[in-house]
């Protein structure tokens, strides 16, 4: 029989796949996520839902019996710092499942993490939570505590380095290996059909030819726009935040994604400066440091099945006739 996991905002998915490792068996038993967090990201992207509200355990294990199996790449994350005498916060893990983070939407993970160990009395329902995180986001809109990210860090994608310094300003940037964040946001945005991804290709050839591009409108940028999202593709996605106004606004459906920066099999970054970060929603404060990201291995995990379509009526009279995506294409065009 198929193993549950029980998760808790992403730490024992960590813990019980991590204790498969450890087994070494010859054939890994799936895992199957039942939604107990508040973000629940994880169960998000394997159709087992937002929350455990409490239906029919009969019918979880009929769905249980009808799921698929797929492959969830994990990423190994090492930390290296030169100063020994600045000391931040313990780093809460070495392996990433879902995403990390640095920046504006840390800090915000970061506020919350600390006042509920202060006062875990007003952290006692998914709700209250929710409501707290919306307090912490509205506060670091004013605040803008990580301004000019981009000016403290350097990334470089499979050896090659990203120009960060062209575009707008970063607050934020997220490392992601699957297709949900802050509890439901896609930032890498929607895989594009075949035919989306013929229209973006056109486009790009004609702005290119007619010399009228925001960006040099170089093949690379061609590839992002068109490039799908796995959870066991072995590459992992990295995506910039304006603001955590920005977060809010893919939360809400207004704006369709993140800003694509690359899609890649290792990240490198360098920080310059204390920041904070976050690994699968556990925050803390690192000093400046070298991080290394590379695939470690690929877990067997257990996709329920698909989920009824909800009401996408905001984003549709949001977006006044044009799409999220068409703006996202001419920004990067």
């Amino acid at each position: 029989m198929y193993p549950m996991l029980w998760q808790v905002q992403g730490l024992v998915s960590m813990m019980i796949i991590s204790f498969t490792d450890k087994l070494n068996l010859p054939n890994r038993p799936p895992v199957a996520v039942l939604p107990l967090g508040t973000g629940n990201d994880l169960a998000r992207c394997l159709n087992w839902g937002g929350g455990y509200v409490g239906a029919s355990l009969t019918k979880t294990m009929k769905d249980l019996e009808n799921s698929r199996m797929v492959y969830l790449d994990r990423w190994h994350i090492e930390f290296s710092t030169t100063n020994t005498e600045e000391q931040g916060d313990p780093v809460p893990y070495n392996i990433i499942n879902n995403y990390f983070s640095i920046g504006v939407d840390a800090a915000i993970a970061n506020r919350f993490h600390q006042m509920r160990e202060r006062h875990p009395e007003k952290f006692n329902s998914r709700m209250k939570n929710k409501l707290w995180y919306f307090e912490f986001g509205t506060s670091e809109t004013f605040s803008s505590t990580c301004k000019n990210l981009h000016e403290d860090i350097d990334i470089m994608c499979d050896g090659v380095s990203l120009d960060l310094a062209n575009g707008p300003s970063l607050e934020g940037i997220a490392i992601l290996n699957i297709p949900s964040i802050y509890g439901g946001s896609n930032l890498w945005g929607e895989n594009p059909s075949t035919k989306k991804r013929a229209r973006i290709a056109k486009r790009a050839q004609k702005q290119k030819d007619s010399g009228h591009t925001n960006v040099a409108a170089t093949q690379s940028n061609v590839d992002l726009l068109s490039a799908e999202q796995s959870i066991g593709d072995k590459k992992i996605e990295v995506v910039g935040l304006d603001s955590s106004l920005h977060v809010g606004q893919v939360k809400a459906g207004i704006r369709s994604s993140g800003r694509r920066l690359a899609q890649c099999s290792t990240v490198t970054i360098r920080t310059r400066k204390r920041l904070p970060m976050q690994i699968d929603g556990e925050p803390w404060l690192q000093p400046p440091c070298t991080i290394a990201i590379t695939h470690k291995n690929s877990s067997p995990m257990l996709v329920g099945p698909p989920p009824k379509k909800g009401f996408q009526g905001l984003r549709k009279i949001l977006s006044f006739g044009r799409s999220n995506a068409d703006i996202t294409e001419d920004a990067m065009l």
